[in-house]
């Protein structure tokens, strides 16, 4: 098969895509768009697999389809043979609780059908505080090797009956159009959106509207000289495509039902316009692609794809408090995530690991090297044992961690979970039946009278995150007429539409508490924005965060920011009042057990009382 021309600003283009999704894990609020950028490798890889196909097509009239797929595999599975390898050795003897389900996770994604093995299990994405596996992000080369393997079958199948190109056009518009509209139809708001994020069937819009530009523009003709003018206008459209790919970078967000009806669509055209605009020699885009930083980074790409996931995952699960001096976790992890990219390029692209280690173990080879070439042919000889002893190690830890790897729920994600759903199940009951709501109660333990009698006449709506449905039952026993609205791995940027839908059912009162934080931090626009939502005449207390993740100390900031800027914003600070009160707290440290969940109630209900009636006056 004959391989299209390298388009070099096209490497600079991956670099950006790389980057935009490492921030996303590492600081969401910065870049809480930053998962669309999976929709670049999608589009690039649907342009020069197909331009690949119809090339070939057009010269032999034919496909070398087992050569096609053993060069694409060979590039992906030995990379990631290397990683899975590496990090599951790593896990047996280092971090031996992360083995619980290991062998459907390295099965499903040498099978390269990972994605549709965690839809299966019910796995999500956008879950922050369940355990999850270093190898979630592995969906992405399932869907990509099943794109490799189909796609170019249909392709060859159509000119073989059309004898015309174009008709790869108007096919790979049809299936775009039908996959986004299967997104659409399949994705249900307020549930979680992993499913069609999975999807091979929901998410093959994107190598489609690459598919369809491999033939109206393939690479040959975007290296067409044009006149000046032209390169203007392009070099202008190229800057405006990257505008308002950089706008859905940091605004579209993974809560949105826009994103999934026709927000990814939208941004994967985007994404075709800029691929075109980059890769022709005559914008101002193409020269700046080729900085050497820049294409550094794209040749690496893959390599850090493979590893940015693993590395945050056991890095986090590791070192569990990073919430001080949270920019130097970031620069370690990033840090760590080039060096073994770095590794990972040189042996893998670079063909470095092909150094006949397996020749190294035969004494008559290993004789006669070393009479050829001396001591010089001595050090590489051990370097080259040295290579496979290393090798084979940590090949035969990773099949030592897989033996003994077993299945199951662990103990300490069973607890929150049910711990959650008992408090689902109970504010279930409470929306079916509003009678079922506790009433004025003469005592709760630990409380004033008084304080008792405010919390059950108050009309209060709680906003929040898993931290809140953890505490819900308890909050609910002692506020009568509270309105709880939550929902795990919430962030204080996706609560748009949730205060529309409270405001719509007359269920936003005048005074809202709100539990988020735990997912992320925001920034002072996002929070500024979250205000003016809510409502500057309603009283708005933030429960501070606990969590001891990069972002506590940005959060707890930002909150006190808010706090000295409005008048109707109050501080509930539960990261103080529960510091030192581990007993309080699921192995997490985030989120209160049943006796933490009691006393986060009651402080809540303490502190609302004496600041509410500090403004009245009362005291």
């Amino acid at each position: 098969m004959t391989l299209q021309t390298r388009s070099v600003p096209l490497d600079g283009m991956r670099a950006l895509a790389i980057l935009a999704i490492i921030f996303y894990h590492l600081m969401p609020h910065v870049l809480p768009g930053g998962y669309l950028a999976v929709n670049i490798f999608f589009v690039l890889t649907g342009f020069f697999i197909t331009a690949s196909v119809i090339e070939e097509y057009g010269q032999k009239e034919k496909l070398a389809y087992k050569r096609y797929l053993a060069r694409r595999f060979n590039r992906l599975f030995l990379p990631l043979l290397g990683m899975l390898v590496s990090v599951t050795a790593y896990i047996t003897l280092f971090q031996r609780d992360l083995l619980l389900n290991l062998r459907p996770w390295l099965l499903s994604s040498l099978g390269m059908v990972n994605n549709w093995w965690q839809i299966s299990a019910g796995g999500s994405y956008f879950e922050q505080f369940y355990v999850q596996s270093p190898f979630l992000h592995l969906w992405f080369l399932s869907v990509m090797s099943q794109f490799y393997v189909i796609w170019p079958l249909v392709v060859l199948l159509l000119l073989a009956l059309f004898k015309d190109k174009r008709i790869i056009f108007c096919a790979a518009v049809g299936l775009s159009l039908f996959s986004a509209l299967l997104m659409a139809m399949l994705y249900m708001p307020g549930e979680d959106a992993s499913r069609v994020y999975y999807g091979t069937d929901t998410r093959y819009f994107s190598f489609m509207i690459g598919s369809a530009l491999s033939v109206v523009w393939p690479l040959a003709k975007l290296n067409e000289p044009v006149s000046k003018r032209t390169k203007r206008r392009l070099t202008l459209a190229g800057f405006f495509s990257y505008a308002v790919l950089g706008l859905m970078l940091s605004r579209m967000l993974d809560s949105q039902s826009f994103t999934y009806r026709g927000g990814m669509y939208l941004n994967s055209i985007i994404i075709g316009v800029a691929v075109v605009l980059t890769a022709h020699t005559a914008t101002s885009l193409s020269r700046i692609m080729r900085f050497k930083p820049i294409q550094w980074l794209g040749r690496r790409s893959f390599q850090l794809y493979l590893w940015y996931y693993p590395v945050i995952s056991l890095y986090q699960a590791k070192v569990v408090d990073t919430s001080v001096d949270p920019g130097r976790h970031i620069l370690i992890q990033l840090a760590v995530m080039l060096s073994l990219s770095e590794i990972g390029y040189q042996l893998f692209e670079k063909k470095r690991w092909k150094m006949t280690s397996m020749q190294s173990w035969r004494p008559a080879d290993t004789t006669a090297r070393m009479k050829a070439s001396g001591s010089e042919g001595s050090t590489r000889h051990f370097s080259e044992k040295l290579a496979a002893f290393v090798s084979f190690s940590l090949l035969l830890t990773a099949l030592t961690g897989f033996i003994q790897a077993r299945s199951g729920e662990n103990a300490a994600v069973q607890e929150l979970r049910e711990q959650i759903a008992a408090s689902q199940s109970k504010m279930e009951e409470i929306n079916r039946d509003d009678s079922t709501r506790s009433r004025a109660i003469n005592n709760i333990e630990g409380l004033e009278r008084e304080t008792v009698l405010f919390a059950h006449g108050a009309d209060i709506t709680f906003i929040g995150d898993s931290v809140l449905l953890s505490v819900a039952d308890q909050l609910v026993t002692i506020f009568g007429r509270a309105v709880v609205e939550g929902a795990v791995s919430r962030q204080l940027y996706q609560t748009t539409e949730v205060i529309a839908d409270l405001e719509k059912r007359e269920q936003l009162h005048d005074t809202v508490v709100v539990f988020l934080g735990s997912n992320g931090t925001f920034t002072q626009m996002q929070m500024e924005t979250f205000i003016k939502e809510i409502g500057i005449s309603r009283n708005l207390f933030f429960l501070t965060t606990n969590v001891p993740r990069i972002w506590k100390d940005s959060v707890n900031e930002q909150l006190a920011l808010a706090e000295s800027n409005h008048s109707n914003v109050h501080i509930l600070d539960w990261n103080a009042f529960s510091s030192g009160h581990d007993e309080w707290l699921l192995e997490d440290q985030v989120h209160p057990n049943p006796m933490g969940a009691q006393q986060l109630a009651l402080f809540v209900a303490e502190e609302i009382y004496q600041e509410l009636n500090d403004e009245n006056g009362s005291n």
